[in-house]
């Protein structure tokens, strides 16, 4: 019966060691991923500062009024993968409708919109009716519909 025991603790103890290996190969893997977790936290965070300074140099130019149809159609591209998205859920918005989009959605004000976009205030306003009529909202409530679909992912 002792040779007996020997073997039941032999194995105890070898079930035990890889179970020891085990925890410690899940740790490694843990740390391993927490680590590029927080590398990957740390290239979104710095891609988004980097959008943000773009997007407040296309800003400074657009106000300055040099260059305006370039720097548009840069905030449009840097803006493009939210603007097809929200494109996709409402495919009757023009390309001129998904501009005042943008310019609305990244906070840019009225009069600046019809500065930005050589609109007259009344083809502007009509505008905003008619995206609101496409988006199934009423044009009052446009502005905070529109900057709710910029903010959420």
């Amino acid at each position: 019966m002792v040779k007996e025991d020997l073997v039941i603790l032999y194995c105890i103890i070898i079930v035990m060691v890889v179970v020891v290996f085990a925890i410690g190969f899940a740790v490694d893997r843990f740390i391993y991923l927490h680590r590029a977790l927080k590398d990957m936290r740390i290239r979104v965070y710095t891609m988004q500062r980097e959008q943000e300074k773009q997007y407040k140099s296309l800003v400074d130019q657009i106000k300055q009024q040099t260059d305006k149809p370039h720097a548009l159609n840069e905030l449009q591209q840097l803006f493009s993968a939210k603007i097809n998205k929200i494109r996709r859920q409402y495919p009757s918005l023009t390309d001129a409708d998904a501009q005042v989009l943008l310019l609305i959605g990244l906070g840019v004000e009225n009069h600046e919109i019809l500065s930005l976009t050589d609109m007259s205030k009344r083809t502007y306003y009509k505008r905003r009716q008619v995206i609101a009529q496409r988006m199934n909202t009423s044009a009052a409530e446009l502005d905070e519909f529109v900057k709710q679909l910029f903010t959420s992912k």
